[in-house]
This record gives C-alpha cells, structure tokens and sequence, in this order.
C-alpha cells in the first residue's frame, strides 16, 4: 500500500542541528541542594525562571478552566511533530493541536478517534503525518493534520483474524523511529507488529500476554514486553535485568544508537545493581546501568515518568525525567524536579534544570507531570498544578525552554553577547544592534542551509528578511575576536 506523502504548509524544519548538546548552563551530576522557592504562576504564554535553575526559562502554554486539566499525553508518547511546527495537548475530553513554536491554539483534532488518549503518534519524518488505531474499526490509519485526510494503511483486524478488540495495549511506547513498525494486542491472547514498507504482520509467540502488546524499540528490530525482549521473528530474545516489569519507562537510545529501555528502578535487579531513579539497559545485550543511582540520588523518587523521544537530536542518548518525590515540596534532592541526562553506554552525565510545581494531590493522574522531551531535546513539556497558592486549582501545560534552545547554539557564551535584536519576531527587516563594524553574517534555517549572507559595516544594520518563509532562523555573527548566534522568528 502506498502511504500518502505531502508537503508541510508550515515552513519551520527540525531544530536539531544547533541542538546537540543540551548541557549548557547547567551542572554536571549536581549533588547540592537547590530548593524550591515561592514562584507566582505565569500568566498564558508567559514565562517565569525559577531561581533554584536560573538557565531554564519556564512557559505556560494552556489555560485550562477551573477543576480541569491541559496536558501531555503521556512521557512516551511525542507531543512535537517531526519539525517542531506543531505539538498536542490533551483536555477536555479532545486533543488539542497547538501551535509548536509560539504555542497558540490551532484547532481540536476532533476527526481523529485513537483506540486511547496516548495512542496518537507522530510520523518521525512529515510534519504533517500522525497515526493511530481507529477505535471503532480497528484501522490503522494515517491522518493529514494539514488537509484532515485519513487514509488507511492497514485493517489489522482482517490481517490478524482478530475479533476479541485491538489496542495497543497497557504500556503504550511510539512507533519505530522509521515510521514503519507499529504493534498491537488482540484481546488478551495474541500480539502482533505489522510494518508499513513490507505490509507484512508477524505475531509474536509469548504464553502471557498480560494486557500488553510488546512495544517496539527505535530500531523497528527488537520489541519490549514485561521485561523481556523479542526479535523481528516475534521470538523471545532475552531477559533484562529488572526486579518488577511494571516501573514507568520508556524506549529510546543510548548515545551509540543502541536501542535502550530506561526505566526508574526501586530495587537492585535479580543480578544485582540497575537501582535507580533513572536506569538504562541496553536492549542489544542486556547490560545495565545507573543513571541517577540510589547512591547519588538517594532512594528512587516516587511518581517518576522518563522521556527518551529526542529523535532529531545527532547526538543520541538524550532523556528527560520528571519526579515528583515524597515529601512533594522541593526541598530535597530531585523532589519535584526535572533533569535530563546524557546516556551513554555504562556512562551517563545528569543535569538538574527545573523544578515542576506539581504534587498530584488534588487531581490525582492528571496533576502528574508527564515530561515529554521535544525531538531536538532543547524543550520540555510538562502538566504542572503550580504547588502554592494555585494548589489544585486546575493543571495547565508548561515548557522549559533550555538555554540550547533560547540560544540556538551550544557554543555561544552567555557572557559574550556583544550583538542584540532591536526586535523579535521580525517581519520584513532584522534590525541587529552591535558596537562592532565589519561583522561577517550568516542566516541559517533550520536544517543549517544558508539562506542570507553579508557585512555589517554600521553599528546598527537593517537585513531584508522579507523572502525569508515563516519559520524559526539563526543569525550567525562574526567578528575576528568573537562569535555569536541568536533566534530569530520570522512572521
């Protein structure tokens, strides 16, 4: 079956090529104590820092009405589209599509009907592409979000002869990182991938089910279910070392590409080691590590949800952890914190960057963070109730923007910023304000192509940017002392 393949309207390409390193301004594998202080709830589309990690610039993405909630899916599913152009939110009973880099309401995906509320998945590639299971017929179907064109790829109740019901089961995880691979359950007997470029549909040969499909890791080669791992045969691959199979996780790769399961894990594994509030396991040979270890970190935080969707990042290895803790008041380490770390085979680096605000108390699953790290890795969306004075008020949507994202480069010292913005956005000409003269330029979309080049001879300097599409830029400046890159956005 030929997939429909169309062009995204929206002219903002993906961010991961100034968005490798994602550690700038904060610390590495910071023990000390940095406690939540009173912070006033931000107004919508407003941002605040937190001064306990002054680096990460927090903004409020959602208005949610009084006892309800806005928020993620879930921390394994990618609320960001390939490109960044778009994302989704879930409330009020409907998926939201928003707007993925000013954040502003598109409109309610109220044509789609997914088999769940995190059954919703972006094509890893075409911005405008996302799948789901049809609830009502079983369908895997491909959904246009630009034209809100449904086209069905497979019936996989007809391929599977399956009459008991198709879900994707209790652990749901993303497609393969290829847009190729999808798995489900029938009932609770039988477990299937099918995957797009064969059209092929394989079953998987597992005595207990157990309400889960196996899940596919980023490869599209090797599945995860109840903590053991199968092949592309539906065959029993082996066994990872896991105390309980039921912690919160979720697939991703270590920074060689390895397909991982990472995962918080409360106590040592039946070979010992693997205690943590942040785990990996390498799902090639099964080895495992710690990341945030019992040791460090102290015993594992309660209400830990883990992202590791950061597909469009070159550098691999990227997670993001949201904990809620147990005294819920921030004081502690990691207690309602958000980290990221670098993940690498048997090494790992953490940063701590901000803190959430949200204690679950008075709107229980929903009041749950649920960070989901964007595919550059350079955001981080997250459901907060905003702990305080607005305690359980409502849940509203947030986005830590890390400084790889407020500066487009990793390189540029927070120091040295010797050029300035006269205004951002920007229409038809960007004003650069600078004491320098002869500064070299270079304006860059967002796959790094040059699209404007020049001199800046004045110390201020108008650029015509008016055949520039909408989307996000980076203005490259340089002189012979020094070097700088900033964000523009274009209207």
């Amino acid at each position: 079956m030929t997939r429909l393949i169309t062009t995204s309207f929206f002219c903002l390409i993906s961010l991961y090529i100034y968005a490798q390193d994602l550690s700038s301004g904060y610390i590495a594998n910071d023990l000390a104590e940095h406690p939540m202080q009173d912070l006033d709830k931000p107004a919508y589309l407003d941002t605040v820092n937190d001064m306990s990690f002054p680096g990460t610039s927090i903004r409020r993405i959602s208005e949610a009405n009084e006892n309800s909630f806005m928020v993620p899916m879930y921390s394994t599913i990618q609320s960001w589209n390939a490109d960044e152009s778009r994302m989704i939110l879930y409330g009020n009973g409907d998926h939201q599509l928003l707007d993925g880099v000013d954040y502003t309401f598109i409109r309610t995906l109220d044509d789609i009907n997914p088999d769940d509320i995190e059954a919703v998945f972006w094509d890893f590639n075409d911005p405008d592409i996302l799948f789901y299971i049809d609830n009502n017929t079983s369908e895997f179907i491909s959904y246009n979000v630009s034209t809100q064109v449904n086209e069905i790829i497979a019936d996989l109740a007809s391929l599977s002869g399956c009459t008991e019901g198709i879900t994707g089961g209790n652990d749901i995880q993303m497609m393969s990182w290829d847009s190729d691979v999808i798995s489900f359950r029938c009932g609770n007997t039988n477990a299937y991938y099918y995957r797009i470029s064969t059209e092929t549909l394989t079953e998987f040969t597992i005595d207990d089910i157990a309400f889960n499909a196996p899940m596919p890791f980023p490869s599209g080669n090797l599945f995860y279910h109840q903590g053991n791992i199968y092949n592309a045969a539906g065959l029993l691959e082996r066994s990872l070392n896991l105390n309980t199979v039921h912690e919160h996780s979720c697939l991703g790769v270590l920074s060689n590409g390895d397909d991982a399961y990472f995962a918080i894990a409360f106590e040592e594994g039946p070979n010992s080691g693997c205690q943590g509030t942040l785990t990996a396991h390498n799902a090639t040979d099964g080895n495992c590590f710690s990341v945030a270890s019992a040791t460090d970190y102290g015993y594992p935080q309660s209400g830990t949800h883990i992202s590791a969707l950061a597909h469009k990042n070159t550098e691999g290895g990227w997670v993001a952890v949201s904990c809620i803790g147990f005294d819920k008041d921030g004081q502690d380490l990691l207690d309602q914190e958000i980290f990221i770390a670098k993940v690498n085979e048997n090494d790992a680096d953490v940063y701590r960057v901000a803190h959430h605000r949200s204690d679950e108390d008075d709107i229980d699953y929903w009041g749950e963070p649920h960070v989901t790290i964007s595919p550059s890795g350079t955001r981080l969306l997250f459901g907060s109730d905003w702990s305080g004075s607005d305690d359980g008020v409502s849940v509203d949507s947030y986005v830590a923007e890390l400084p790889a994202y407020l500066l487009g480069n990793q390189d540029v010292a927070f120091s040295q910023q010797i050029f300035s913005l006269a205004s951002n956005p920007v229409k038809n000409e960007l004003s650069i304000l600078t004491e320098n003269i002869n500064t070299v330029y270079t304006i860059v979309n967002i796959l790094g192509k040059t699209v404007i080049n020049g001199v800046l001879e004045n110390d201020q300097q108008l650029i015509d940017v008016s055949t520039l599409n909408t989307g996000v830029y980076f203005i490259k400046l340089n002189t012979r002392d020094s070097a700088t890159t900033l964000r523009f956005l274009k209207k």
